[in-house]
C-alpha cells in the first residue's frame, strides 16, 4: 500500500497573508505553532515560527520571506511513490522544512521534509517502476499517470532582484534562470 501525503499531514498551522506586519505575525504565532506565509493569491511561499521572528526588522512578512524557510506546494491526495518519482523530491535540495499540502485552492495540511526523508529511507518504501504506455515510441517521453508535480516557491537573492520564482525542480550544480522577465536575465540565486 502507498500511503498519501495527508495521511502523514499535520493539520495545525496558522496561515499568515505575507502582507502582514511582522509583528502581527510574532502574536499569531506566539503559542509555539507553525505558520505558513500565503502570497497575494494564496499559495504558500515560507515556513515560519515564532522564533524566527524574535529579532527580524523586517516591516512585514513578504519582505521576510528570503530568510526563512522554504516549502514545496503539492496536491494533497499525492502519493509518497508518486512525489519520489517526480522531478519535486528535488526540491527537497533547497532545504525545505515542509511540504504544504492544496486541496483545490486551499492549504489543508503540512508535511514535515523529515517525514518525507525518513519515508523515503525505509526498507518498506519501493518507488513505483516508469512504466511506458503500450503505444509509446521512442518519442514518447511523457509517462502515463505523471503525478502533479510540486511547486517550490523561491525569491531570487540576485541584487535588484527579489522575484517570486516557482520551480518545478532543482539542481545545485545548475540553478535554472530566473524567471523575472525584465532584463538583465540571470541565473537563480537562493540563499543556501
Amino acid at each position: 500500500m502507498n500511503p498519501t501525503l495527508l495521511s502523514e499531514a499535520d493539520g495545525f498551522f496558522t496561515a499568515l497573508p505575507w502582507h502582514m506586519e511582522v509583528e502581527a505575525a510574532r502574536k499569531a504565532l506566539k503559542s509555539g505553532s507553525l505558520g505558513i506565509v500565503h502570497d497575494d493569491a494564496g499559495h504558500p511561499v515560507a515556513a515560519v515560527r515564532h522564533a524566527d521572528l524574535i529579532d527580524l526588522a523586517a516591516p512585514d512578512l513578504r519582505s521576510a520571506v528570503p530568510g526563512l524557510a522554504p516549502v514545496i506546494e503539492v496536491d494533497a491526495d499525492m502519493t509518497f511513490a508518486e512525489f519520489a518519482a517526480s522531478p519535486s523530491v528535488t526540491l527537497l535540495d533547497l532545504d525545505a522544512a515542509y511540504l504544504v499540502l492544496r486541496d483545490d485552492e486551499r492549504s489543508v495540511g503540512v508535511v514535515p521534509a523529515e517525514v518525507i526523508a525518513a519515508h523515503l529511507a525505509s526498507p518498506d518504501f519501493r518507488p513505483p517502476a516508469p512504466v511506458m504506455a503500450g503505444g509509446g515510441g521512442l518519442g514518447d517521453t511523457t509517462l502515463p499517470g505523471q503525478p502533479r508535480t510540486g511547486l517550490a516557491p523561491i525569491i531570487c537573492q540576485e541584487p535588484g532582484c527579489g522575484h517570486l520564482n516557482r520551480l518545478a525542480q532543482y539542481r545545485h550544480g545548475a540553478p535554472p534562470w530566473c524567471q523575472r522577465q525584465e532584463p538583465p536575465r540571470h541565473r537563480l540565486r537562493t540563499g543556501g
